[in-house]
């Protein structure tokens, strides 16, 4: 089952600005047909018009993903569109969407909806680039940003995932996690283009470890009001008993093409310790700096920074479920009619 939460009152308790907030928790997107079927990476994006898209990660899914819309601010939903692969046996897995608010190259309008997914097949892994000009209820195969092995998570083994799309100025950025060096068995990278959706250039690296079996993965990242930006990652370490573990781990950079060279931060509370399959996002409620928010994988918990990632996080349970690669999203056009934006 995907559920949707709206986090936009999340911190009340932290907010400097009132004001009434609609909060609700655990409305059910999207039901399987197959009972142990575990859909996961659901993503949504904010359109102009106040409706929301969502997607998400459904392994029964061949050739096809799914996309849902809600008119209501996300209380009920419906089918809406769908992106469809060419290449016959391939799962659209792990995907992030973006709302292009410019136009982009000479083809792209402002108001164009990217879709990153990862295409795999028996023998490859892709990041593949689909573009919709309807606000999500059809797209089209743009490029291939990347190209990986098989889908095998064994150290040696050399495919990529789990893409996550930005658009900065007039470039786009596509992150994502990388087993293609045989130096590392995991690393994060990311590729740029700025003419369009295609001519990608070559992989740069993010977060690389010098120990060969570290992990670090699923990246996301949010930008701050002090023109720095946040990437937020997982790094799985093996631990005594041979045994890997995943806590959550941040990278804080006045460029987001250079988080290599910034150093990396364990993101720990006085108490609790967000594991595995993080997400990031900033919001401007909760004082001068705002808040910078993370989810984990594990709980339904999110950790809460306001000081620009510097000093204390503090766990703040919520009663939304916990999902694997959960994501959080704040609602930009609802704080821009707020004023807050």
């Amino acid at each position: 089952m995907f559920a949707f939460a709206l986090l936009s009152g999340l911190l009340a308790s932290a907010a400097a600005k009132s004001g009434p907030i609609d909060t609700f928790a655990n409305v059910t997107v999207y039901q399987p047909e197959d009972e142990d079927n575990r859909v996961t990476y659901a993503r949504t994006e904010t359109l102009p018009d106040g409706n929301v898209i969502a997607t998400w990660n459904d392994y029964n899914q061949i050739n096809n993903i799914q996309i849902y819309r809600s008119q209501d601010n996300g209380f009920s939903w419906y089918p809406f569109g769908n992106a469809t692969s060419d290449q016959e046996g391939r799962k659209l897995l792990q995907p992030h969407l973006l709302y292009l608010n410019q136009s982009f190259g000479e083809e792209w309008e402002m108001g164009t909806v990217v879709l990153a997914v990862n295409a795999m097949d028996r023998t490859s892994t892709n990041i593949e680039i689909y573009a919709s000009g309807d606000l999500g209820e059809t797209f089209e195969h743009v490029s291939t940003v990347a190209t990986g092995g098989a889908p095998n998570q064994t150290n040696g083994a050399m495919p990529i995932w789990e893409p996550f799309l930005m658009l900065r100025d007039n470039k786009l950025i596509c992150y994502y996690s990388d087993q293609r060096d045989g130096q590392h068995a995991q690393k994060l990278s990311h590729q740029t283009t700025r003419d369009g959706l295609d001519n990608w250039g070559s992989a740069v690296d993010d977060v690389v470890d010098r120990n060969y079996t570290a992990r670090p993965g699923m990246p996301t990242v949010a930008k701050l009001p002090n023109n720095k930006w946040i990437l937020a990652y997982e790094y799985a370490t093996l631990n005594e008993t041979g045994q890997y573990h995943y806590p959550i781990y941040y990278r804080i950079s006045n460029d987001p093409e250079n988080f290599g060279t910034e150093r990396s931060r364990r993101l720990v509370d006085t108490v609790a310790q967000p594991y595995g399959g993080p997400y990031v996002t900033w919001t401007p409620i909760g004082g001068v700096n705002g808040t910078i928010i993370v989810s984990d994988s594990s709980t339904n918990s999110v950790y809460i920074n306001q000081e620009l990632g510097e000093g204390i996080w503090k766990e703040v349970r919520t009663t939304a479920a916990r999902a694997y690669s959960r994501e959080l999203k704040i609602r930009k056009y609802s704080l821009e009619m707020r004023g807050e934006g």
